[in-house]
């Protein structure tokens, strides 16, 4: 998927959150990316990062292309973190679309800076679940 076909919807996040629309990085490979500017990171695929450096500001760095397995790993992922809470839903079911996948990510990774979520995957994930319900991503 080339996510900058989707420029809006992450245009739209960063407003949500204050952050600015040149803050949105689309990057070939973020692991390289984060490399050549000094900034640690071992996941190879990883979608979608966060950069709150001192020097940096904050960026919002994206893959450019993000094959759709990365996403469907990472929507899996999730819906077996959520089974902890609850094996009768599947909040995987409720991202039906491009759109609403690339929502969770941003704001699951968006989630990971504030200060009482820290790197807690699964309280990432209810958080993004519940941001994703009060900007209507779910009304029908």
């Amino acid at each position: 998927m080339n996510t900058r076909d989707y420029y809006e919807i992450f245009r739209y996040l960063m407003e949500q959150y204050c952050l600015f629309q040149e803050d949105i990085v689309f990057v070939e490979d973020i692991s390289g990316w984060c490399k050549e500017h000094g900034i640690p990171e071992t996941d190879r695929e990883r979608p979608l990062k966060l950069i709150s450096k001192e020097g940096y500001g904050c960026k919002m760095l994206i893959r450019e292309y993000i094959p759709d397995e990365v996403i469907e790993e990472r929507v899996k992922a999730m819906s077996i973190r959520g089974q902890l809470q609850n094996v009768a839903f599947d909040r995987a079911d409720l991202l039906d679309s491009h759109q609403k996948k690339l929502a969770y990510l941003f704001l699951a990774e968006y989630a990971t800076s504030l200060p009482d979520i820290g790197n807690d995957e699964l309280i990432a994930d209810n958080w993004a679940f519940q941001e994703m319900e009060r900007l209507g991503y779910f009304k029908s």
